[in-house]
């Protein structure tokens, strides 16, 4: 009995301090609390989108600083040398960041900060958030603020993009112990460099001919087409009974519309292109495509890198048309007008590209790596029967006994024959013989 009610004592002694633990939790994250600043609609209401000229991530583990020019157009990357970034991406998080509305408010205590990820970076080691600055003109502050945890919650609310979650903490330092939550999880601002560059790229079209060099003699190739309406690419250097295997390279279709995964610059080109092979693709409308493209593997992966440089010839005038109707004329011109800004605007976008290294999926150049043994197929002939061999005479046979075969005996049967029958003779007997007979005289 008296075990019974030590033990019923330990277990309200536990049961007391669990509930003394949960009063502390709720004193330093308390949603009911009215201390603090008001709760207010927006969560940057004084946000000027316009007026921004850096935007600066940085979490436990690396950082962005964005550079945007005065005429809000274009953007740089520090942590790519200077590469473009993308300026639509930074609109609509901005646009998202001037609109965003609050949720709700709690007033968090900094012991409970870690907990929620809402420490900056540098503020120890344990519960750091993604840190956003942004900065005007002459380093103007603008708004400062900590991406926080997200909020997990569960029912017709849950985001499965988010991991069942669409709401996060958010702390804004000149807000004090005030947390901010709002229906947003942001996860698309991160601290990494590669998610926020600037993805245009080279397009190549109506391909003429490509030309690929490789590091050993016998695996380059070339390949071409007569026009750009005809279907199929021929093997320029074809030998008797070898043709393209159009399975194993579409041609028409190399570096269209190719994407990359980030960049590299000028100072690593020898280190990651060592080794390349190097690509000349022609173009029905003058485009010249110069490249090399590589492969390493380090740590047991591979890693593709492409670099490339445009160059085209563009004509200033369209050849004159005898006796072409002035209609007619007209609007040829037109056309031919259009035709030339439209490649002399994409020439200019293209040559931007010059001088850089980019990482690449293997999808996008593996038809260029491949070695001229892997394009090529023979065509074998319908076979034909040979000629005979004239044969040697053959060696004279040894004499053959012949060989008595027993067998069974041949019963031939004979039809029966009609004999005529012979007339009778009457048969007289001879004269009897004389007792002395007559001696020889």
């Amino acid at each position: 009995m008296k075990k019974i009610i030590i033990l019923l004592i330990i277990l309200g002694a536990l049961i007391g301090a669990a509930v003394v633990y949960q009063e502390q939790q709720n004193a330093s994250l308390n949603t009911a609390a009215t201390r603090g600043i008001r709760i207010r609609e927006r969560l940057l209401p004084t946000l000027e989108p316009t007026a921004l000229r850096k935007f600066n991530l940085k979490d436990d583990k690396a950082s962005v600083s964005i550079t945007i020019g005065d005429d809000l157009k274009t953007a740089t990357l520090a942590e790519r040398s200077g590469y473009p970034a993308s300026i639509d991406k930074l609109s609509t998080v901005l646009a998202d960041l001037r609109e965003q509305k609050i949720s709700s408010k709690q007033v968090v205590g900094k012991g409970a900060w870690a907990k929620n990820k809402l420490k900056a970076p540098g503020d120890g080691t344990e519960g750091i958030g993604t840190q956003l600055e942004m900065l005007g003109s002459a380093d103007k502050p603008l708004a400062t603020l900590i991406l926080g945890g997200n909020i997990e919650t569960t029912g017709g609310n849950s985001n499965p993009m988010t991991g069942g979650s669409n709401q996060r903490f958010v702390r804004i330092p000149e807000d004090g112990e005030t947390i901010w939550v709002v229906n947003n999880t942001y996860f698309d601002l991160e601290a990494k460099p590669e998610n926020w560059l600037d993805k245009a790229f080279i397009d190549v079209q109506k391909i003429k001919e490509i030309t690929v060099t490789a590091p050993k003699a016998d695996d380059s190739w070339k390949v071409n087409r007569p026009d750009e309406n005809a279907p199929d690419f021929v093997l320029a250097d074809a030998k008797t009974g070898e043709s393209l295997d159009a399975t194993k390279l579409p041609a028409s279709s190399v570096l269209s519309a190719p994407t990359f995964n980030d960049v590299n610059a000028k100072d690593k080109a020898a280190e990651l292109l060592k080794d390349a092979s190097k690509v000349k693709i022609t173009t029905f409308d003058g485009f010249t495509y110069d490249a090399q493209v590589a492969k390493q593997s380090k740590d047991g992966s591979d890693k593709y890198y492409l670099s490339v440089t445009v160059a085209a010839e563009i004509a200033k005038e369209r050849a004159p048309v005898k006796d072409e109707k002035p209609e007619d004329k007209k609007k040829k011109d037109e056309e031919f007008a259009a035709a030339k800004k439209s490649k002399e605007e994409k020439l200019a976008k293209e040559q931007k590209f010059a001088g850089w290294v980019y990482e690449v999926s293997e999808y996008t150049v593996n038809n260029l790596l491949k070695k001229r043994s892997e394009i090529v197929k023979l065509d074998v002939p319908a076979a034909t029967p040979a000629p005979a061999a004239p044969s040697a005479p053959a060696p004279a046979a040894a004499p053959v006994k012949p060989e008595i075969k027993t067998s069974a005996p041949i019963s031939v049967t004979t039809p029966p024959v009609s004999v005529p029958q012979l007339p009778k003779t009457e048969v007289k007997p001879a004269p009897a013989a004389d007792a002395n007979p007559a001696k020889p005289q």
